[in-house]
């Protein structure tokens, strides 16, 4: 069998703003790591086209590395070494997301040989927590006020106020607010 050429579906000018980003992100995001320097932080982000709510959180290890595509709503905390990816990022208001999670909003089409890059999407709905080290597909929307469980692998859409955990990630029980 003949091996066939790669096909790069990846616009150029998209890796280019990605390159710049990056750049910009190494010497003027990351060693800003201060919560005191959360503003400025925000702002460099907003300045790559990133819509980010008033009062947000994002910590400096976070890794975005396509700011454009990236909403959070109001109240909202990206943690220490959350990693999104290409795709588009959603995050409602009240949202927090733990360390070490990892958002991956794009994925492959596995039915090519070539495996072309799919940009997807990833919406989280107001009031959600996603705990440590979380694992959320691309394409899923994590329905509002859910709790995603330390180190869970969500895979489809998360039903509202729902407690999930588990690899993958099964209901654990209904979230009641007293």
């Amino acid at each position: 069998m003949e091996i066939p050429r790669y096909i790069d579906t990846i616009p150029k000018s998209d890796k280019i703003y990605r390159l710049g980003w990056r750049i910009i992100s190494m010497f003027f995001f990351r060693p800003f790591s201060l919560p005191f320097f959360n503003g400025w932080r925000i702002f460099l982000l907003k300045m790559f086209g990133a819509k980010i709510g008033n009062n947000c959180n994002i910590y400096a290890s976070a890794y975005i590395p396509s700011p454009r595509n990236l909403v959070m709503g109001i109240h909202s905390t990206l943690g220490p070494h959350v990693q999104l990816h290409f795709g588009e990022t959603i995050i409602g208001n009240k949202v927090t997301v733990s360390q070490r999670t990892y958002l991956c909003s794009a994925t492959h089409k596995i039915d090519s040989i070539n495996l072309p890059f799919l940009p997807g999407k990833i919406v989280v709905k107001d009031f959600v927590w996603i705990a440590a080290e979380a694992f959320i597909m691309t394409n899923s929307t994590i329905g509002e006020g859910a709790i995603i469980g330390a180190r869970a692998v969500i895979v489809n859409d998360v039903e509202p106020w729902t407690v999930m955990a588990g690899n993958p990630a099964t209901v654990i029980k209904k979230r009641v607010i007293n």
